[in-house]
Parts: C-alpha cells; structure tokens; sequence
C-alpha cells in the first residue's frame, strides 16, 4: 500500500492521490461484492437442488407405518422346541 505523508491545514490533497484512494476504495467494494454474490448464486442453487429433491421424492402418508408386501412373513417359527434345551449338559 502507498504511504501517504501527513498534509498541513492549508495544503491541498495532490490529485494522484484522490485517484489512488478512489481506485482502492472501487477495488474493495468490487471484490467485496463479487464474493457476497458468489455466495449468494452458491446459496441459491444448494436450495433449488433441496427443493427439487423434496419435491420428487416418494411421499409416505404422515406418521405410517409401511406395509409389508402381501405374502411377506414379518416371522418365523422354524425352530423345534425341545424340553432340554435350557440344560447345560456337563
């Protein structure tokens, strides 16, 4: 950055100055706005692809429980019960 000299009460600003300082002051606010607006496009498509995916997504009825498929057994007795088999044979 350019070191400016302190000027007295009756010396006017040089005008390579003036422009220096406005041209800093452009060059922030640009940068400044470039970025705020990429955030602002980044932010914007994350929520166009959100909307989209709730928007296609299957919809369940509220608080159900999914049905099992007709013929689906949810269990199975396959196991023989025997008498014995809570004793440990040692």
């Amino acid at each position: 950055m350019f070191i400016f000299q302190q000027l007295g009460p009756k010396q006017k600003i040089p005008f390579t100055t003036k422009l220096a300082l406005a041209f800093w002051i452009i060059l922030g606010l640009a940068i400044l706005s470039f970025f705020a607006f990429g955030v602002f496009i980044i932010a914007l498509m994350v929520g166009v692809v959100l909307f989209a995916t709730k928007l296609f997504q299957k919809k369940n009825g509220p608080n159900s429980i999914p049905k099992p498929p007709p013929g689906f057994q949810t269990r199975t007795y396959s196991r023989h019960i025997k008498d014995d088999d809570d004793v440990i044979d040692i």
